[in-house]
């Protein structure tokens, strides 16, 4: 008898959504059924031209030219044009949280595994330009906790996964427990590269769970380019 395929999320069983025969074509995948992808709400509409903000969230006195006052802000800073553009597929909602909170904190990797097929496809559909994708690296102490990179996930077993680029400097706070304003006005770096690593010229993608205030990729952005890499960009799961 065959397996039943159930939500990875919720435990439906998706044989009262799908056919047998879409069943056994979808056997080796992640798959969620309709009512947990429906409470998934992908980012539309008029975007900041840099960071991906759904502007029509913002108050007009927030918008300036099609750019969001926070990206003003970067590109008024010490950082100008680091980070070129940041593509999130999802808004933050309170689900989306939920299945972070399961994925990074309880070790759920399935849980997470479910996404890495919208980083693949949008990697080739839209970054072939680039010379290496970076997961955004997790401090020592973090990957002894989880036991993995939550978005080295998402593109492991490709040939977008490299030798390891970036590296933490330090273990610190968790950015989900510091302020808005503690995150934007940190001053010490983040990242540093690593050993015998080669940047200059490169073209590079940042891949990260959640784009907030945006300091971890400009941190992380910086570094590349103080290193020499040519143009550094990101893609994001959500934003909140």
């Amino acid at each position: 008898m065959a397996q039943l395929l159930r939500c990875v999320w919720c435990g439906e069983d998706l044989t009262r959504q799908l056919s047998w025969r879409f069943i056994l074509g979808l056997a080796a995948q992640q798959v969620i059924c309709e009512i947990c992808q429906g409470k998934l709400i992908p980012i539309t509409g008029e975007l900041c031209l840099t960071c991906g903000r759904p502007l029509s969230k913002l108050k007009p006195e927030y918008i300036h030219d099609h750019y969001c006052s926070d990206c003003i802000r970067w590109g008024n800073s010490e950082f100008g044009d680091v980070l070129e553009s940041n593509k999130s597929f999802y808004e933050y909602n309170d689900f989306l949280k939920d299945i972070l909170a399961l994925y990074k904190f309880r070790g759920d990797v399935e849980a997470g595994r479910v996404f890495s097929a919208i980083f693949r496809e949008e990697i080739e559909k839209s970054y072939g330009y680039v010379d290496g994708v970076i997961p955004i690296p997790s401090s020592e102490e973090r990957l002894y906790e989880r036991g993995f990179n939550q978005c080295e996930v998402w593109i492991e077993g490709t040939e977008f996964l490299e030798d390891q680029i970036l590296c933490r400097i330090n273990h610190e706070e968790k950015q989900s427990k510091k302020s808005r304003e503690k995150r934007i006005k940190r001053t010490e770096d983040m990242f540093q590269i690593s050993p015998n690593a080669t940047i200059r010229g490169k073209a590079f993608l940042l891949i990260d769970d959640l784009y907030t205030t945006g300091t971890t990729l400009h941190y992380a952005a910086k570094t590349l380019k103080h290193a020499g890499a040519s143009h550094v960009c990101s893609l994001t799961l959500c934003r909140s």
